[in-house]
């Protein structure tokens, strides 16, 4: 049992070194705040996936959308080496990943330089104690807010209904974020985009124990 453990961790440091020689992969000690755009080589759309993991959800739309730009952003490097790998080994130039913090995201995107971002299934830190880290939490909006552009949207779903509640009512309660779509069951509701109903792995096991995905889009507006 031991020798797995060691491999395993072994393994695990692999990747993670081998995140940083990637030529898609970036840390907090990159300086790309308000050039994604030249990194990239062009001027499209920028969609960013918070919490990203493995990078499944945002790997499957690069290689649909060759004519959007995503960034996957973490703090395991070791899960977001895998597709960062995949990315290089296809050539997918549409598509990076950059390890931080949430709370530092404005220090790596510019002032409105975000279409989009989606959170896809994040920790719902189920104990009171560790509410404050929740990503949809009022300190973490204020930093979308300022990164995305004027009509950008943010994009959030989730298996955790607990999770899901609790974040309406941070939204509801914050002035000037506007409720876009809604959908305690994503994967039922017709009128949603097929590109929401993409099945990451966790999605499926979700689904495989009856869990319906919730849903919800929204934007900023002023106040």
């Amino acid at each position: 049992m031991r020798t797995i453990v060691d491999r395993m961790a072994r393994k695990k440091e692999k990747r993670k070194a081998g995140f940083h020689e990637l030529p898609n992969c970036f840390d907090r000690n990159t300086k790309n705040k308000g050039r994604w755009g030249e990194y990239f080589g062009n001027d499209l759309p920028i969609i960013l996936e918070l919490g990203c993991g493995k990078a499944e959800f945002s790997l499957a739309l690069a290689k649909k959308y060759p004519e959007r730009n995503y960034v996957g952003i973490d703090l395991k490097t070791d899960r977001m080496w895998y597709p960062a790998s995949i990315a290089v080994d296809e050539g997918l130039s549409n598509l990076a990943f950059l390890w931080i913090h949430l709370l530092e995201i404005d220090e790596h995107f510019g002032e409105k330089e975000i279409d989009e971002i989606w959170i896809t299934f994040p920790d719902p830190f189920p104990k009171a104690r560790q509410a404050k880290h929740r990503m949809i939490n009022p300190p973490f909006l204020e930093k979308y807010k300022s990164i995305l552009k004027p009509d950008g949207k943010v994009k959030f779903k989730t298996d955790n209904r607990e999770l899901f509640l609790y974040s309406l009512e941070v939204f509801v309660k914050k002035e000037g974020v506007k409720l876009d779509e809604l959908s305690f069951d994503l994967h039922a509701a017709e009128e949603m985009p097929e590109d929401y109903k993409f099945k990451t792995t966790y999605e499926k096991e979700f689904l495989a124990m009856g869990l319906p995905i919730n849903y919800v889009g929204f934007s900023f507006v002023d106040k």
